[in-house]
């Protein structure tokens, strides 16, 4: 029932949208710069996660549970609180970089970086550190155990992180309304602004778009939550 209506009700409002003129007209545009901000927002978001989640896992400290906990910040705010606060910054310090897409990346990875902390470190903690101390003992730096033994046991937990975050990303809405550059719209936005004039059935097309994009990293999610429990 929870997802039957809202299924039906958008099914309905895509079939009158798909009889109009120009249903489909940008809607591939705001695909790609869905695709294209939550890629960057993804890979970014694992980047700066990768080391909190590796040390975290790997080091346990008061240090490192600092540094943990201190990466939930940003997600525990309101998106709305986070990117008028990059706005402020980027307006007064940062002009240049106001309302492009690097300064909405950096909004992504502030507030999605939780999500990309805690599988790195599920996904770590599980690995056994005493095949990272067989490849240290034979001799290989620390840069070519994290390469070679450390990342690929963590693999499970990179890929279940950056999915997360990219569908996260796709979907969000208060910061890439805030920060996205002048005439750059994705399909969440495109979604809000008909919907705020009343045009349900003209949403309806990036919506389902939007789902359908949404589809693959759950789809992808559920794969490894099944082979996990």
């Amino acid at each position: 029932m929870t997802l039957g209506l809202p299924a039906a009700v958008l099914g309905s409002w895509f079939a009158d949208g798909l009889s109009r003129a120009g249903a489909f007209d940008g809607v591939w545009a705001y695909a790609w710069s869905t695709l294209l901000v939550s890629f960057l927002g993804a890979v970014t978001t694992l980047v700066a996660a990768l080391p909190i989640g590796l040390l975290s896992a790997r080091h346990p400290s008061r240090g490192a549970g600092v540094v943990d906990r201190v990466s939930y910040v940003g997600h525990a705010l309101p998106g709305i609180v986070i990117s008028l606060s990059l706005v402020f910054f980027a307006t007064r310090y940062a002009i240049s970089i106001y309302q492009t897409v690097p300064l909405l990346v950096l909004a992504y990875v502030v507030l999605f970086l939780p999500l990309a902390v805690g599988s790195i470190h599920a996904s770590a903690s599980q690995a056994p550190p005493s095949m990272e101390e067989a490849a240290r003992s034979l001799g290989r730096g620390p840069l070519n155990t994290l390469a070679t033994v450390t990342l690929p046991l963590a693999a499970p937990g990179l890929a279940a992180g950056t999915a997360l975050v990219f569908l996260t990303c796709a979907k969000e809405l208060p910061a890439t309304l805030l920060l996205r550059p002048t005439g750059f719209d994705t399909l969440a936005t495109r979604v809000w602004t008909e919907t705020s004039a009343g045009a349900f059935a003209a949403a309806s097309v990036p919506a389902v778009l939007l789902v359908c994009l949404a589809a693959i990293p759950t789809y992808l999610l559920s794969i490894r939550q099944r082979n996990v429990s």
